[in-house]
């Protein structure tokens, strides 16, 4: 076992891929069966979010407002922050768990004493990573298809799979980047530091630039707003905007091979 790295990982990992995963499963039910009571109070919901500012409405809500349509509802209550806050979380810290967590913890040395190349060892810890992330997005996604079904949302299973591919290519992204850090510098905590500041100004960036004219153009910047922002589950999977999510985690897989391959692994 642990001269394979990838099942080794998933070894080490399986407690809180399991938590994780029961964790999101419960919290997509739970919005899922809370949705008849939101749709029987739509008029009231709707009338006070008109009242918004648009630009205020549009960042954090999207376009519609009418929460008896379960696309509109999953995506103001599950899809535009919470599910991805919490699987960020998750992603976050299994990348940089991968190695800078077992360069730390003084296991990544006996792993490198096997006769098996840095580069076939980085892309081993890569697979733990992106397994990880495709194993609790693929909960979620199950947990809230029967959640739709047992209250009759009326959604349809494109759908359901499309919101899922992007929040699983936003998290692949901003995790590789953490993954990424932790292979240059062996640190842990600047892994973290790496993936949650991405993630934060990202956000951030897709949340406030439009509500100022000139700081508008710099959501462009943001992953979130290739994610779909706050409509990921209404817009669907749009190839050009997947693409940057890919190009960004293709990047970052590089940067983690080209650097982890040349610099002293700490002892």
């Amino acid at each position: 076992m642990l001269r394979d790295a990838f099942f080794k990982g998933l070894r080490d990992q399986r407690r809180a891929l399991l938590l994780w995963s029961l964790a999101l499963a419960a919290y997509a039910l739970l919005l899922a069966f809370l949705f008849p009571s939101i749709r029987e109070s739509a008029v009231d919901m709707q009338s006070y979010i008109e009242s918004m500012p648009e630009a205020v409405r549009n960042a954090f809500m999207g376009e519609s407002t009418d929460f008896s349509q379960a696309e509109t509802f999953l995506d103001a209550e599950l899809f535009s922050l919470m599910t991805p806050l919490l699987l960020l979380v998750f992603a976050v810290g299994l990348a940089a768990a991968q190695i800078a967590g077992e360069e730390e913890a003084g296991s990544l040395s006996l792993l490198l004493a096997y006769p098996v190349s840095r580069t076939r060892l980085l892309a081993q810890k890569l697979g733990v990573l992106l397994t990880g992330i495709a194993a609790v997005t693929a909960v979620h996604l199950g947990a809230l298809a029967v959640g739709a079904v047992a209250v009759d949302m009326g959604l349809s299973a494109v759908q359901l799979i499309e919101a899922h591919v992007n929040l699983g290519l936003l998290v692949a992204a901003v995790a590789t980047v953490a993954f990424a850090a932790g292979a240059a510098t062996g640190r842990r905590a600047l892994a973290v530091t790496a993936g949650a500041g991405l993630a934060a100004v990202a956000y951030l960036l897709n949340v406030l630039a439009p509500l100022v004219e000139r700081l508008e153009p710099l959501r462009y910047a943001s992953l979130f707003y290739y994610y779909g922002g706050a409509e990921p589950m209404r817009l669907g999977v749009r190839p050009a905007y997947a693409a940057v999510l890919l190009g960004v985690t293709g990047a970052a897989a590089v940067v983690s091979f080209l650097t982890f391959r040349r610099r002293d692994v700490h002892v």
